[in-house]
């Protein structure tokens, strides 16, 4: 008889071994009611348990035991390979462990109680050595109440996991949706934009055409003469040869006067012409002037975008590794365009604005010193040249309204912005850009992004001071911390929820309104941090006048701010020079130069700072040798470690902080950032470690405007969209696209650029050759729609929105391929 639980039962042993089951007294003609009364009448009686039966029960109670402990491992949801050994491990303990209870010889056929009692002793033996519970029930494992209790809480489990997987699923599908429908809007924008530019191209070449009409040519066959005659009588032109060789039928011309100059003909009976008269030679003077105002079969305007050919690059087959894009077709067909409007006969060049206008800025040849820029075509194209003659009167009066009350701190190209939308910005004049600066490294998101414009925290409280507590610097300062725990940085490996040393086990967070102010702040903490060191050394005073622990370490091609404290760790004297004396103390070094380490910082330095990728200097990256020698120059002397990461930090590197994937033994103790924390509203933060953060006390630093409540929770809501999984994993997808377009140019213009291009994720930057080259390439690229910076003294940066796509990624790529052909020809002719 099978039990249910994988034990054959001896017949007539019943399922607990004890009680015999007259089965065959209950005819199978009975009622249920009349089976159940024979059964309270003639109830089984017991009988004497032999060894086979109580074997047998043991057997079956280590199998009700097993079957438990299965059912409890699968509700954990471990694996079936683990849930068999630890269920053999447990029958194979029970087996070894139980012996037989009560000897069967020593019962009699009705000492019931001498069977219960013996039951008891063993399920007691049971208990000790299983370490179960003592309440426990024998059968719970067959209770059809508890485990269909058991089946609806899994019912319930399941029900829950469903309607999670659903609610991801929807969730996942309105974001496809939405998706969607953005790149639906983008392909409607574009498609506008392409009929828009196709209209004003038809209407500059169909005012060419009326502007520049074909040059007329000698009177030799019979269609010109007929031709010179309807245009002269103003009679209607007989159009049929032109569309056929046969000639037309001939008849007397119509009568009209002789012009004066005009020579006398001879019959027109004549088969043969007659030889050109005299003004054939004044047909041919008058094609030759309309020759010289024809533009030149290579002749490209400045607006245009062209691509070098194959033969320029240096390449036989196409070493693009990527599809041609909508964006280069777009190229493809902006290469026939009009000439530039100039009423000027015999030049293609306009004149020269008048003196006291505002003028373009030119970049000049390598070559040849000459203008790269062409004038502009017709005006209903729209071309983003600015030279004087395209400048509205609308916006030389705000342009002039800015020379008159802005301080002239800044060099601007003639044009005003009006408005944007993820990576685009127009102008006043509707002109459009495609923006790969992003406000130098700062919208994250994008122009007028709709979450961000959703933050309604300026209509409950705007600024309070930090004279009082507010939800939302907490909030974004505990979103910072466990962010870097997170993904790693500041001595946190990623993942870890608590530091590698055990000499700090958290961070603090200072708000600021600037990078600068923030690189300020880390100075003053650093240089704080150096005198409680000095002192805890010495055993003196922190502010004992003898304390020489003040020294700061700074590096060339660096940019920190140009405050007097930042600005003295700023190398660049274009910036220092007017503004010196600076603040004493400090020393500058080589990035990347190991050996200068031990002479540069020294038991006098109190801080180090540096950026792990240098982004105004010209984009280059610190290896990880150097940072490990740094990291350890500084605990060897009690400096401050400082990493500017205010324009490489926050996701544009690819990581959280662009020191997050290097070893612990890389990271600082301080970090700067700023740009992208407010996408476009000013906020910094200073993060320090607990251990750097503990001389700080109350008074010792403060702000008025850090940290308000708008500023915190635009921090809030922009760190938590940059740091989701998805739009990280996009990052990383477009920067790598990105760098392998890049990376073609190379070798597509060896002559100009340098080989290998710098940078990580969306802060990269193409080296050039000669010095010169980049303002150049800012000012052509800008020109054909482009926003770009330049970097350093010999790169052009690229830091565009992290909510790029392929496409921006094609029209931008494309843009300065196209410079980069026109600036390779000017080196060439050289």
């Amino acid at each position: 008889m099978y039990n249910g639980i994988g034990l054959t039962t001896p017949r007539g042993s019943g399922t607990n071994g004890y009680v015999v089951r007259n089965l065959s007294t209950l005819r199978q003609h009975q009622s249920p009611a009349d089976r159940a009364g024979a059964w309270d009448i003639a109830p089984p009686k017991h009988r004497e348990p032999d060894a086979a039966i109580l074997e047998h029960e043991r057997k079956r109670k280590v199998e009700v035991k097993c079957l438990e402990l299965q059912l409890e491992l699968e509700d954990k949801g471990i694996d079936e390979d683990k849930i068999e050994e630890e269920v053999s491990a447990l029958r194979a303990k029970l087996l070894a462990s139980m012996s037989s209870a009560v000897d069967p010889k020593n019962l009699k056929p009705s000492d019931t109680h001498g069977i219960a009692a013996a039951k008891k002793e063993e399920l007691s033996r049971m208990a000790r050595a299983l370490g179960t519970r003592k309440d426990y029930v024998e059968g719970d494992a067959f209770d059809r109440e508890k485990q269909e209790q058991i089946k609806m809480k899994r019912m319930a489990e399941r029900e829950e996991r469903d309607r999670q997987r659903d609610e991801e699923r929807a969730r996942m599908q309105a974001q496809k949706e939405k998706w969607e429908a953005e790149r639906k809007e983008r392909d409607r924008l574009r498609r506008r934009e392409e009929d828009r530019r196709r209209k004003e191209r038809e209407a500059a070449d169909s005012e060419r055409r009326d502007r520049m009409p074909p040059p007329p040519v000698p009177r030799g066959r019979d269609r010109d003469d007929d031709r010179e005659r309807n245009r002269r009588t103003r009679s209607p032109v007989d159009y049929r040869d032109r569309r056929s060789r046969s000639p037309v039928r001939r008849g007397p011309p119509p009568r009209r006067e002789r012009d004066d100059d005009e020579p006398k003909r001879g019959p027109p009976s004549s088969r043969s012409p007659s030889p050109p008269p005299v003004r054939s030679r004044r047909a041919a003077s008058l094609r030759r002037r309309f020759e010289s105002r024809s533009p030149p079969p290579g002749y490209r305007r400045s607006g245009s975008v062209e691509p070098p050919s194959r033969r320029e690059r240096g390449v036989t087959r196409s070493p693009s590794p990527h599809p041609p894009s909508r964006a280069s077709r777009e190229v493809e067909r902006k290469r026939n365009f009009s000439p530039p409007r100039n009423r000027n006969r015999g030049t293609r060049s306009p004149s020269p604005p008048p003196r006291g206008e505002r003028g373009p800025r030119r970049g000049r040849s390598a070559s040849t010193g000459s203008s790269m820029s062409v004038s502009s075509g017709s005006s209903r194209s729209r071309s983003r040249s600015q030279d004087a003659s395209s400048i509205s009167p609308q916006v030389k009066q705000l342009l002039d309204r800015s020379d008159q009350y802005v301080l002239p701190v800044y060099a601007r190209p003639p044009f005003v912005l009006s408005h944007g939308k993820g990576s685009y910005v127009w102008d006043t004049e509707g002109r459009k850009y495609l923006d790969f600066s992003a406000g130098i490294a700062v919208n994250a998101l994008g122009h007028a992004d709709d979450g961000v414009v959703e933050v309604s925290e300026a209509g409950k409280l705007l600024h309070t001071s930090n004279a009082y507590h507010h939800q939302w610097s907490g909030k974004l300062a505990e979103l910072l911390v466990t962010l870097t725990q997170q993904e790693g940085g500041l001595g946190w490996e990623a993942g870890s929820a608590s530091s590698g040393s055990s000499s700090h086990h958290g961070a603090k967070v200072f708000f600021s309104n600037t990078g600068t102010e923030a690189n300020e702040g880390a100075l003053k903490v650093a240089r704080k941090v150096g005198k409680e060191r000095w002192a805890q050394k010495t055993g003196n005073q922190w502010d004992d006048p003898s304390c020489d622990k003040h020294e700061i370490v700074c590096f060339e091609n660096s940019f920190h701010g140009r405050s007097m404290g930042a600005l003295s760790v700023t190398t660049n004297a274009k910036y220092q020079k007017p503004f010196e004396p600076l603040l004493p103390g400090v020393r500058a070094g080589r990035l990347n130069e190991i050996n200068e380490l031990d002479s540069l910082v020294t038991d006098k330095t109190c801080a180090v700072i540096v950026e792990p990728i240098q982004g105004e200097g010209g984009i280059h990256v610190a290896n990880v040798d150097w940072l490990r020698a740094l990291r350890k120059k500084c605990d060897e002397t009690g400096a401050v470690l400082i990493f500017d990461e205010i324009q490489c930090g926050l996701y544009r590197s690819g990581t959280l902080w662009a020191h997050s994937a290097l070893p612990i033994d890389c990271h600082p103790d301080i970090i700067t950032m700023a740009k992208p924390l407010g996408n476009g509203y000013p906020i910094g933060a200073v993060l320090m470690r607990d251990s750097v953060a503990k001389p700080m006390t109350t008074g010792t630093h403060g702000t008025t405007f850090g940290g308000s409540p708008l500023a915190c929770a635009l921090g809030h809501h922009v760190l938590s969209r940059l740091s989701a999984r998805p739009f990280v994993a996009n990052v990383m997808e477009t920067s790598a696209y990105l760098h392998g377009r890049l990376s073609q140019l190379p070798k597509w213009f060896p002559e100009i650029l340098e080989p290998a291009v710098r940078g990580r994720g969306l802060i990269l930057g193409l080296g050039f050759k000669d010095a010169a080259h980049p303002a150049a390439v800012v000012g052509m690229a800008r020109e054909r729609g482009v926003l770009v910076l330049s970097a350093g003294k010999n790169a052009v940066r690229l830091v565009p929105s992290l909510t790029i796509g392929t496409g921006e990624v094609d029209e931008s790529v494309d843009v300065l391929e196209s410079c980069l052909g026109v600036l390779g020809r000017a080196v060439s002719n050289r």
